[in-house]
């Protein structure tokens, strides 16, 4: 029989597919965040209880960090991108649904181990792309990736009171799936084959032999990317219970720190060419940090009786903590890189790896001072990390 080989795509269109499936990633993984005031009633929890059951994902995660890469390199990208996505629609399933937090438990964590197996093996994708185009792309896959969990913010706000969670997920979870696996279908020909790109090979052996903790960029790193994850967990929340906004405009000050967010990621690079990245990384985690900590301070004190404007102080400092922290965390991610001397696909994996342990302690922490205190108090925390990385910023030299 003779071999035809599969006809393969245009640059342009690789570029749109890989879009889509960064979009859809996004759009998926973050619907149920907006809702998680939701989830935690239906689990009875407590907010010591329901953070630290949030947090079982960071498991998964880890599990996927140190095992995936390697299992792309074996078998191909396409043939785990179609798993994850098959798991991200099962799992969040699962996790809107279920009132057992046993069971939520163990779907959480398959639920972070699919995150990072498709977040994986889409970079590896994409940093293929790069190699084979010459263009720079994975910035702006973050930025599309950050549209995506917008949107789905603005559509849960929507939705709340108006739609049941398990009806929401369920039908939203389904379509991303269904347009993931015809994008991945027409991404085949050019998705990484098993065993052809060693650069993307995140074997076990090698992340725990010769295992490097560099100090300034993983602590700079977790202080400066903090306050996203714990607004993830904890926004929604924060607003219901301790400002009072009991309708589904309670998901507006983590849509508009997410907003900003994206902003700052797409147009950072206008001020490089005047600033550097150091400079610029110390002032502007400091306009987060402040922002941040002054809107949670007015909104408790000054405005505790004045609901409204309590809730626009908030909107404001979460905005402006989503503008300032946007491009912090990708820089000390470049730093890790050129302080390195390990191949960019170890170097992800170390960082990964201490930025994982880290955020799961973290977390923890966050979600007992919650407990002890006031979610107020708790989310203190992450701010307070914001204002702590001017001392980590020297590493961004030469960056």
């Amino acid at each position: 029989m003779p071999y035809f080989k599969m006809s393969t795509i245009t640059a342009k269109k690789e570029l749109g597919y890989l879009r889509i499936l960064f979009f859809t990633f996004g759009l998926g993984i973050m619907s149920w965040i907006p809702r998680f005031p939701e989830v935690k009633e239906a689990l009875k929890l407590t907010n010591g209880g329901f953070g630290s059951l949030i947090s079982t994902g960071s498991l998964g995660s880890l599990i996927s960090l140190l095992t995936v890469g390697h299992v792309v390199h074996r078998i191909g990208v396409k043939r785990v991108l179609y798993t994850a996505s098959f798991f991200l629609m099962a799992t969040l399933i699962i996790l809107t649904t279920v009132d057992s937090s046993l069971i939520f438990f163990f779907a959480n964590i398959a639920f972070g181990a699919a995150i990072s197996a498709f977040h994986i093996s889409i970079n590896a994708q994409g940093f293929n792309y790069q190699d084979r185009t010459g263009k720079f792309i994975i910035t702006q896959m973050s930025g599309v990736w950050g549209a995506g969990a917008l949107i789905t913010a603005l559509i849960s706000g929507f939705l709340v009171d108006r739609v049941s969670l398990h009806l929401h997920i369920g039908v939203l979870t389904v379509v991303v799936f269904l347009i993931q696996a015809v994008v991945i279908k027409s991404l085949a020909p050019e998705l990484l084959k098993a065993n052809q790109d060693i650069e993307v090979d995140y074997k076990l052996k090698e992340l725990f032999s010769g295992f490097s903790f560099d100090r300034m960029v993983s602590l700079g790193l977790i202080s400066a990317i903090f306050l996203e994850f714990a607004l993830s967990d904890w926004s929604a929340i924060y607003t219901k219970e301790e400002i009072g906004i009991k309708s589904g405009i309670n998901t507006l000050p983590f849509i508009l720190f997410t907003m900003w967010m994206i902003f700052g990621r797409f147009t950072v690079h206008y001020l490089v060419p005047r600033f550097t990245l150091e400079r610029l990384a110390v002032h502007a985690s400091l306009l987060a940090g402040v922002s941040f900590l002054v809107s949670l301070f007015l909104a408790r004190s000054v405005f505790a009786t004045n609901q409204d404007m309590a809730f626009l102080v908030i909107c404001i400092g979460f905005s402006l903590a989503g503008l300032g922290s946007s491009f912090i965390g990708p820089t000390f991610m470049a730093a890790a890189n050129t302080r390195s001397k390990h191949p960019a696909s170890v170097v992800i994996g170390h960082i990964g790896v201490a930025n994982i342990i880290l955020a799961f302690i973290l977390k923890w922490v966050v979600a007992w001072t919650a407990q002890a205190t006031s979610l107020t108090i708790g989310l203190l925390i992450p701010g307070i990390l914001l204002l702590t990385v001017p001392f980590f910023a020297k590493a961004l030299k030469g960056v």
